[in-house]
């Protein structure tokens, strides 16, 4: 399997590409040599194992080794190590790993030592040994040694997926180099191009001054019945005689870097030995010539084998051996036709596309790879363009090489004179069979979302509205909005291709439940759309829908556990003609709102689309609009009902409650706009209002003694707010303006909120100002006693439904003493809130609760009245609620 696969991997081993560029990308285009790519190698490797010893092997032609770089880790700096090589013949390891191409490891050095080592090397305990592959043959062995850690599978997939890319990275930069030399060398084109059609399929080869290949074009691979990059970087001597490359050198010892011409006029030799991979002998005749690129000296051969010795071809003019180096590298198909339509000149990428060599495309031998219903029409549209001075273009049928036949772009355009215009003709002929795929893909992809395959939401739009516009007067057309219920949780738990994986099965679980002429699409997310034609009744839609949600609600399997989702569906419906696009909005607009009901709803559900529902959403709109400016104005205000002690009745601290006035002196409940404010993100910016707010009031009533130090102000929160950035700075900023200490601030959390925070570190960061967290309405959540164990809380509220409930129910005085008691064992301390009867208080008093609040003693107040009412209320002076104890108060009493 392909580590790359891996999406971990595959960012490790992109990362560890960009540094190697980054580190070497001057040196690479100058050309590393061996040795300084091996040193590479191994500090990479170095880098993503932290081993500390590594060394490279290179592997000779008659399969032995030799040492080629040695690399030391020594107090954290890597020193390049000179040392020498006694076993040169691979054991049985390292056999294994060359025939295999497969990477090797032991943690258990002292079994499995490789005897392949330095002879200098400390001593072993663990080591990895990779491949070193350029194409398809292993050049060469990393092993690295001495971990931290143990070698595993994982980590030497990512060890030999970077080696690999860092060799890729190594063979591009000598492709690319060799390329740009020869482009260099050759010149630009111009008008001497009509030239270059005369020119003859040779082999070209560019080398340094060390005879080492740079470029090696198809040609010379057929030539030397050998892979280009099997001969990247080695020597010319594999091919030709060293003699006869030292002669060419010594018939340009004149020429340097400094010399005021680019290139050089060719060299030619003829009846050259030459000598192919397979060891066969033949005759070549050669063309060399020289360029210069930055200071480097570059040599061009030009090949072409001599098979008749007795009459030897007749010399290429100077600037066609010069054009011919560039003619090889041209990606697309060339013709020269003289003016009957004959070949006179064919390319090789032509001679590759079609199988047929140069002589069966001379004369009019090239027609015949033209699929014969294309034949009479080409030289006669070709003909009429060219006459009346026009460029020909056109696509016709080829037959390939393979036999088969492919699309292909043919041009031409006439290189004759004013004389005779048509005296010569270009081709250019491209393959576009792959153009025709790759626009077939992309509509593809255009049209389709990638992950599932389904439409996507281009693709939807233009259904929907066809399906609209073309149904009969009294059809209907039915759209389903479908969300999923619980997709994050599977997303955070499980992990994102965990999260793709289920988009695919309930991808395919909803197409198997519609009818094959009802579309399914994916709109983005976790949203899907089904849209459904020719309904007899729009109730029907309530049928699909019904499937479609008991479908969704069996287990998937994902990563071999049971995972379980549901959905939310919500369902508009049209019948009649429909005139404009505006009734395709609509209905969108329609399914969407009843979406949004089913999730209001309790999700996993399907609801139709109302009136009531439309009327709705508008009022909802308009109270958005307003809270927005309210908002802005600071039109809300803090209500404070007081916290008391039952035995003492002393003052504890305060709630405080937010309110929203209205015009008429009425207020607007909570209930009716905390859910919008969520929604909407104002939260963030009016809780954070309230906080200050609190904490300021809280200052003042202490400077003017009207409550002690003691006294705490609790605050709600809710889950959106937890969630936004630098929520904890921004209370230690209020504490800090009003120079409050935190643990007089109490912020109350319920339970699903503190359950949906709870793998975060939000909570952790907010205790370590020293603000004390309440655990708000507890049992009506989650509801676990068990639960309550795990939850990083310094107080609980028992809900007011509870504390109603002890004078109607007996059962509920055994609930109410369990959370008490259980708290009381946590550490936790325990309030009531909504006391409205003084009877209960005994009962509380007796099980363990602190404190209480309710309308008994109290109904919430503005800060005015409750201003005045602090006036003859007696305040805690000595209390552990607070976490703290106010000596001198204490004392001076």
């Amino acid at each position: 399997m392909d580590r790359r696969a891996d999406p971990k991997v595959r960012q490790a081993v992109d990362n560890i590409q960009g540094r190697f560029l980054e580190r070497v990308a001057v040196r690479l285009e100058n050309g590393l040599t061996e040795q300084e790519l091996a040193e590479e190698l191994i500090i990479e490797a170095f880098a993503l194992t932290d081993a500390s010893y590594g060394f490279v092997l290179r592997l000779s032609s008659d399969q032995q080794f030799q040492l080629d770089a040695v690399v030391s880790d020594k107090e954290g700096r890597l020193t390049p190590v000179q040392d020498s090589l006694s076993n040169r013949l691979p054991d049985e390891l390292m056999q294994d790993v060359i025939a295999t191409h497969k990477p090797a490891f032991s943690n258990d050095a002292a079994n499995n030592m490789t005897v392949n080592l330095p002879d200098g090397h400390p001593p072993i305990h663990s080591f990895a040994v990779c491949p070193l592959v350029e194409r398809t043959k292993v050049k060469a062995i990393l092993l690295i040694a001495n971990f931290k850690r143990p070698f595993d599978i994982h980590l030497m997939g990512r060890l030999q997926s970077t080696m690999n890319a860092l060799i890729r990275i190594h063979i591009n930069s000598i492709i690319n180099r060799g390329m740009h030399q020869v482009v260099d060398a050759v010149g630009q084109i111009n008008q001497q191009v009509v030239n270059l059609l005369k020119a003859s399929f040779d082999s070209v080869i560019t080398l340094n001054d060390q005879h080492k290949i740079l470029s090696f074009n198809p040609a010379s691979e057929q030539l030397f019945n050998i892979r280009t990059f099997d001969v990247l970087g080695s020597s010319m001597t594999l091919f030709i005689r060293k003699e006869t490359l030292d002669e060419i050198q010594a018939r340009h010892a004149g020429f340097n870097a400094n010399s005021e011409s680019q290139y050089t006029q060719p060299y030619r030799f003829e009846y050259v030995p030459a000598h192919n991979a397979d060891g066969r002998t033949f005759l070549v005749k050669l063309a060399a010539f020289f360029s210069h690129d930055k200071g480097q000296r570059v040599c061009t051969l030009v090949l072409r084998e001599q098979r008749d010795t007795a009459q030897p071809q007749t010399a290429l003019p100077d600037d066609l051996l010069q054009y011919n180096a560039l003619t090889s590298l041209i990606p697309v198909s060339i013709l020269k036709l003289n003016q009957n339509w004959q070949c006179e000149f064919a390319n090789e990428a032509w001679c590759e596309l079609t199988g047929r060599s140069i002589e069966q495309n001379l004369d009019k031998g090239w027609i015949e790879a033209l699929h014969v219903d294309d034949q009479p029409n080409l030289l006669v549209n070709m003909g009429r363009a060219l006459l009346h001075g026009r460029r020909y273009c056109e696509i016709l049928k080829l037959k390939s090489s393979s036999g088969e036949f492919v699309d292909v772009g043919v041009k031409a355009t006439s290189l004759g004179d004013e004389n005779n215009p048509q005296s010569s003709t270009l081709v250019v002929i491209t393959e576009i069979t792959d153009q025709q795929q790759a626009a077939q893909q992309l509509k593809q992809l255009a049209n389709h979302d990638t992950l599932t395959g389904l439409p996507n939401r281009t693709r939807f739009l233009e259904h929907l509205e066809s399906s609209l516009e073309e149904r009969g007067p009294n059809e209907i057309v039915a759209l389903l909005f479908i969300d999923l219920d619980g997709f994050k949780a599977v997303n955070d738990t499980l992990g994102h291709d965990a999260g793709d994986e289920l988009l695919q099965q309930v991808a395919r679980r909803i197409k198997h439940t519609v009818r094959e002429n009802d579309t399914v699409a994916r709109l983005g997310g976790d949203e899907f759309s089904v849209t459904l034609t020719t309904l007899e009744k729009g109730k029907h839609a309530g049928i699909v829908a019904k499937a479609i949600t008991n479908g969704i609600k069996e287990p998937f399997i994902l990563k071999a556990e049971e995972v379980y989702v549901s959905a939310s569906i919500g369902i508009a419906v049209s019948q009649g003609p429909v005139s404009d696009n505006s009734s395709t909005n609509a209905l969108i607009k329609q399914a969407d709102i009843a979406l949004y009901q089913a999730k209001l709803s309790g999700r996993s559900r399907f609801i139709f689309f109302t009136a009531e529902l439309d009327q709705a959403q508008r009022d909802r709109s308009v109270l958005i609009t307003s809270l927005r400016k309210a908002v802005d104005r600071q039109d809300f205000e803090l209500y404070y009902q007081p916290q008391l002690l039952i035995r003492e009745q002393q003052l504890l601290g305060f709630e405080a409650l937010l309110r929203w006035p209205q015009s008429l002196g009425e207020h607007i409940s909570p209930a009716d706009f905390i859910d919008v404010l969520e929604d909407t993100g104002l939260i963030g910016e009016l809780g954070e209002w309230a906080i200050g707010q609190a904490c300021s009031q809280h200052r003042i009533w202490l400077d003017r003694g009207l409550i002690g130090p003691a006294a705490t102000m609790s605050v709600n929160v809710s889950a959106r707010q937890l969630g936004m950035p630098n929520f904890a700075d921004s209370v230690a900023a209020v504490l800090q303006n009003q120079s409050m200490r935190p643990d007089s601030l109490i912020l109350e959390i319920t339970e699903s909120a503190l359950v949906q925070t709870f793998e975060t570190n939000i909570i952790n960061d907010i205790r370590s100002l020293g603000v004390q967290i309440s655990l708000d309405d507890f049992g009506t959540g989650y509801s676990s006693l068990a639960y309550l164990s795990q939850l990083p809380v310094d107080h609980l509220k028992i809900d007011r439904s509870f504390i109603a409930d002890i004078v109607r129910y007996p059962h509920a005085v055994t609930v109410v003493k369990s959370i008490i008691a259980l708290a009381n064992t946590l550490g936790i301390r325990v309030i009531a809130e909504g006391v409205e009867d003084g009877s209960v208080l005994p009962l509380l008093e007796k099980e363990g609760c602190e404190g209480y609040q309710g309308y008994f003693y109290s109904q919430p107040l503005p800060s005015q009245l409750m201003t005045v009412k602090l006036q003859h209320m007696e305040t805690v002076r000595l209390s552990h609620y607070a976490n703290f104890i106010d000596l001198d108060d204490s004392l001076a009493g």
